[in-house]
């Protein structure tokens, strides 16, 4: 399949887990905890039950990464990563700043990334080069190059600390900015995206949460790194976004001191 065929599908995908979701927001819903403490509804497994479901039936050799059901195939060129309910603390309290993350990355790369609010029937969908929101190029404003006014969004500021970051640092990163929020999860990364804000960071991320993002960000024109200035994205070192690179630079010396 080339490239186009892969976000047609990437869309389809979304359409009908979007379908599902928009059903079940809302209501109440059981909520467990997972072994990490953070919730989990039976709509989030469900709803990666439908991914998975139709990407297997698609493309049986490829490989699935899911953050409720694990692993499919782990050795596949092209593997799938899923977030069903990227943001469940929003779900649960009935807070459209959730979303569905879907990516596609190949040999180890991220090549297609879509962000899905089903709620709000907002959509990106980026491959590095373009993003698109709800079919339509956007791209992140470069009002600042440098974080003094700066907006920034993060998902949740105590984990800041949970992970064991510069606190002195991040009070200062804190006091230059003119706006910070906790507009998070995926939601912030497409306001970015979007041109709604000009830093979206979190000090700690899975592989479900930010396989996504990267090539939407990219797409947008946006810059990313972990929190240290490197690649090691993730768990160990989080994801930091920004408008422009000189943003970039001077939000990472910022928050490293």
């Amino acid at each position: 399949m080339t490239k186009p065929d892969f976000k047609n599908f990437m869309n389809e995908l979304a359409d009908l887990s979007g379908d599902y979701i928009r059903g079940e927001f809302g209501k109440a819903h059981k909520i467990e905890s997972k072994a990490d403490a953070t919730p989990v509804t039976e709509v989030d497994k469900n709803t990666e039950e439908i991914l998975r479901e139709k990407i297997m039936r698609a493309f049986p050799e490829h490989g699935i990464v899911g953050e409720e059901w694990g692993v499919v195939n782990p050795d596949a060129e092209y593997q799938w990563v899923l977030d069903p309910i990227d943001g469940t603390k929003s779900f649960i309290s009935g807070i459209p700043l959730f979303g569905t993350l879907i990516a596609l990355m190949k040999n180890g790369s991220y090549e297609l990334g879509l962000i899905d609010q089903p709620i709000l029937r907002e959509r990106c969908l980026g491959d590095n080069s373009v993003c698109l929101f709800n079919g339509k190029p956007v791209h992140a404003r470069q009002n600042f190059k440098s974080i003094n006014g700066a907006t920034a969004l993060i998902s949740d500021a105590r984990e800041v600390r949970f992970a064991g970051r510069n606190m002195d640092a991040w009070r200062n990163f804190e006091d230059k900015l003119s706006i910070l929020r906790t507009w998070g999860d995926c939601y912030g990364y497409m306001m970015l995206c979007r041109g709604n804000a000009d830093i979206m960071l979190d000090p700690v991320l899975e592989i479900w949460d930010l396989a996504a993002l990267i090539p939407c960000v990219r797409g947008a024109g946006a810059v990313v790194s972990d929190w240290f200035g490197g690649s090691d994205f993730g768990k160990k070192g989080g994801l930091v976004a920004a408008a422009n690179a000189e943003l970039l630079g001077d939000a990472l010396a910022t928050l490293n001191g």
